[in-house]
């Protein structure tokens, strides 16, 4: 009868040089993921705030609530799409084995992230006009 195959110990790498290790991987990330939120403002929040003020008031929700709702239904949207990345990445075909990349699962959450950014762009702009259209101004 044939022995089961046994993997090789693994080889034990001090913590400290792990760190070092990943410090450079959250350095990338932290600058991809902080880059989003800027270039989606300098396109978003002008892009809104111009659409939002040419909507005719004569619309039942006025000029500013429909902006506030679609960036409202985005939030939720992103939110929903970071919490569950890695099962959408998995749908993607990411690999679940230990070790593996689960490159979908990565991109599933910068897309996630991005996509928060922008709704909170599209929901800012309106909502400072909306107080702004409350008091007369």
């Amino acid at each position: 009868m044939p022995r089961p195959a046994v993997a090789p110990p693994a080889r034990k790498v001090p913590l400290r040089k792990l760190l070092r290790a990943a410090s450079v991987a959250c350095g990338v990330q932290f600058g991809l993921v902080w880059l989003c939120g800027p270039l989606s403002g300098l396109l978003v929040q002008p892009l809104v705030g111009h659409l939002s003020d040419r909507l005719a008031p004569a619309s039942p929700l006025g000029r500013r609530r429909p902006f506030i709702a679609a960036g409202a239904a985005s939030i939720a949207a992103a939110v929903l799409t970071v919490g569950f990345s890695a099962d959408l990445g998995r749908l993607f075909g990411d690999d679940i084995t230990p070790g593996s990349t689960r490159l979908g699962a990565i991109l599933v959450y910068l897309i996630g992230f991005w996509l928060l950014d922008v709704g909170n762009n599209a929901t800012q702009g309106p909502c400072r006009a909306f107080l702004a259209d409350l008091t007369g101004r």
